[in-house]
């Protein structure tokens, strides 16, 4: 019972409160986009009206973000996570009402998805410094896989719920319960128990940032380790999410039944990483983490080749088992390693370097299917993804960073040592 609860890291104080709140807005933000996707193109009527609105989710995040992690390091973290999901609610509330009436005004739409964007960037930051709050170094690993595992159960019950409550409620319903599960996380996170971070009040806005990018420069393993993530999100992902439809959809392919369930093959394969982080903590996680993100290679290379719809369902958990674990072990190891008063500011340019270049990548790319043919890009993709895999390891920390020994384990090492014989004079 002492190792579930552990396990379970309900002997940690803050940290159930904080999952749960964690799973209820992950659930919500794996059903409002397919609601609001049928909403937007059912009163608006064209798939531009659907991008502009969700680009209108992410384009504030990347401007955003730096200011969020400065902020984030200079205030209370538990303080801007209430407020900020106070906001999405009522962002999400408002759009909700417009859907339900019938008010498919895409400009209002569009500015109640940017204020929902720019409360997201300022959460984002102040997220990643909460866990190195809140629980021990040496088990932050576990305490990311469980919240990891959370995020992979909403990842497939999600989408499945909104789409069958889509059948017989209005979209904006579906919204509208994703403002409630923001409500409901801003008094879960009352219960926090955080104080505010120890930051230099008198450090300006833009030395704050100035602080965060040396912090984030002067260490080798954290900016190659985030580039290597922007090229998985600017070449990777535009690959899997673009070509892999385009090619299911053609005269040969499998259909779009058996693509969405080879999507969702990768949430299932999302979950069994999540599951087998518990039991295997590798000595070096970095190292690990940036061989794992190398599995989808060989998701790639299936597309490629014209797999049926078993090999390449198979080949996608695979690529989704490495993926979100390398995921978990690299943000447990930034949480662990950088210190808590600049973690935010880190945090903010990590998330800034790794989705950059995603818009971009898949612009390109739509382009790019038309011009070079789907079989070059995944091979191009998958033959680059291996070589970027390849010159991470070059930055020594990636090789060398290593994992802190379970308490448990250190205290019977310290008891072993002291019940040693002294050595003779």
């Amino acid at each position: 019972m002492h190792t579930l609860r552990r396990k379970a890291m309900l002997d940690v104080p803050g940290f159930p409160p904080y999952l749960l709140s964690r799973a209820l807005t992950m659930f919500g933000a794996t059903m409002a986009p397919v609601a609001l996707a049928f909403a937007v193109l059912h009163t608006a009527g064209s798939a531009s009206s659907l991008g502009l609105v969700l680009a209108a989710q992410t384009a504030p995040q990347v401007v955003f973000l730096l200011v969020g992690g400065a902020i984030g390091d200079r205030v209370s973290r538990k303080a801007i996570m209430i407020v900020t999901n106070l906001v999405m609610a009522g962002s999400q509330t408002a759009t909700a009402l417009l859907l339900v009436a019938g008010d498919g005004n895409l400009v209002t739409l569009v500015v109640l998805q940017v204020i929902w964007g720019t409360a997201r960037a300022f959460f984002t930051p102040s997220n990643t410094g909460v866990v190195p709050d809140l629980v021990p170094a040496e088990r932050i690993q576990d305490a990311t896989a469980l919240v990891t595992l959370s995020r992979s159960i909403a990842f497939i019950c999600g989408p499945a719920v909104a789409g069958a409550l889509i059948v017989v409620w209005n979209p904006g319903y579906i919204v509208l319960g994703d403002a409630l599960f923001f409500l409901l996380s801003a008094a879960l996170l009352t219960r926090l128990p955080l104080k505010r971070p120890a930051a230099r009040s008198e450090e300006s806005l833009r030395q704050s940032l100035v602080t965060g990018w040396r912090e984030f420069t002067g260490r080798s393993w954290v900016w190659s380790m985030v580039s290597s993530f922007g090229f998985y999100q600017g070449v990777v992902r535009p690959a899997i999410f673009i070509v892999g439809p385009v090619l299911a959809v053609g005269e040969d392919g499998m259909g779009a039944t058996a693509w969405g369930l080879v999507i969702a093959a990768q949430g299932v394969g999302a979950l069994l990483g999540s599951l087998l982080l518990f039991w295997w903590r590798p000595a070096r996680p970095l190292l690990v983490s940036n061989l794992l993100v190398g599995l989808d290679s060989l998701f790639l290379l299936g597309m490629a080749a014209a797999f049926g719809f078993e090999p390449l369902a198979l080949l996608a958990m695979l690529g989704a088992i490495g993926v979100t674990m390398g995921d978990a072990l690299w943000l447990s190891t930034l949480q662990r390693e950088i210190p808590s008063h600049t973690l935010s500011r880190v945090s903010s340019y990590e998330w800034v370097g790794s989705l950059a270049l995603n818009p971009l990548g898949m612009a390109v790319t739509g382009v790019l299917v038309a011009l070079v043919g789907p079989t070059a890009i995944l091979i191009t993709a998958a033959a680059a993804n291996l070589v970027v895999r390849a010159l991470v390891l070059i930055a020594p920390g990636v090789r060398k960073i290593g994992n802190p020994k379970p308490a448990e384990q250190n205290a019977e090492q310290n008891a072993e040592q002291n019940t040693k014989p002294l050595p003779s004079c």
